[in-house]
């Protein structure tokens, strides 16, 4: 199918799911819904911010945190495979603050790593967050395979929810299933012959790295004096406290500041 949908041109969205529907459940067999990441930020999510018309989807409407994600699944299981897609809004951890609530029916989830910027002709348009599903309630939740990639748009229109604890009116997510618990986020830690800690770790980004090997990895290979911290992995969230930080010995993070 062409992507050429002129946003321009869209029509304003009303309800096109049921011709969504019968027009792909028409195409033959092995195609499928599987827009790349640039590609689910510029035709869906975009058109979706704007208030426009979309192009045929998969793409489900939810209040994605009310559930976890293996209700959600069940609920929506005939609109995926491996993965399953959906716009979500997204609402603030605090009033005052611009920090996501990540709870999510009995769990919540936790970022992995930092935002990977999407890009489309060079231009950045984009960015994608990793998130893992944990069952229970922090810090002490059970990790579990569930993954969700959450796309936002950069420099999205003003939101038009009224309500002040409202922080996107919508974002695109991807839920899948990790199955391979292989090797690829696996880290060894060596001494090399200037007796330098460092990692050699088997992802090739850090978008789907373990949140814990990732902190570990600034920790070693930025400022090994952290290690002297040994509550820093448990605070520290790429989103608040960018590599430079690390990197300065800067390590108070706005929870940490505010615990008592």
């Amino acid at each position: 199918m062409s992507n050429n949908f002129g946003l321009g041109t869209m029509e304003n969205i009303n309800n096109y799911e049921e011709d969504d529907e019968e027009l792909l459940n028409s195409f033959p067999a092995g195609y499928r819904f599987k827009p790349r990441d640039d590609e689910l930020v510029l035709f869906y999510l975009k058109p979706k911010l704007l208030n426009l018309r979309l192009p045929p989807n998969r793409i489900r409407d939810v209040e994605l945190y009310q559930y976890n994600p293996q209700q959600l699944i069940e609920k929506y299981e005939s609109y995926g495979e491996e993965e399953w897609y959906f716009f979500t809004p997204r609402d603030k951890k605090y009033r005052n603050g611009l920090r996501p609530n990540r709870a999510a029916g009995d769990g919540y989830w936790k970022a992995t790593g930092a935002d990977k910027i999407l890009k489309s002709e060079s231009h950045e348009i984009g960015y994608r967050k990793a998130l893992v599903f944990y069952k229970g309630k922090p810090p002490k939740g059970e990790k579990t395979d569930w993954m969700m990639h959450e796309f936002r748009l950069k420099d999205p229109p003003a939101k038009l929810s009224q309500d002040e604890m409202r922080l996107d009116d919508w974002i695109l997510c991807k839920i899948y299933k990790k199955s391979d618990k292989s090797s690829k986020n696996s880290a060894l830690i060596s001494d090399n012959s200037h007796g330098v800690v460092s990692f050699e770790y088997g992802s090739d980004e850090f978008g789907e790295m373990d949140d814990n090997l990732y902190c570990e990895y600034l920790m070693f290979d930025h400022n090994p004096s952290l290690l002297l911290d040994d509550n820093f992995c448990d605070y520290y969230d790429p989103s608040l406290m960018p590599m430079a930080m690390v990197e300065q010995g800067r390590m108070d993070s706005p929870d940490k500041k505010t615990t008592s």
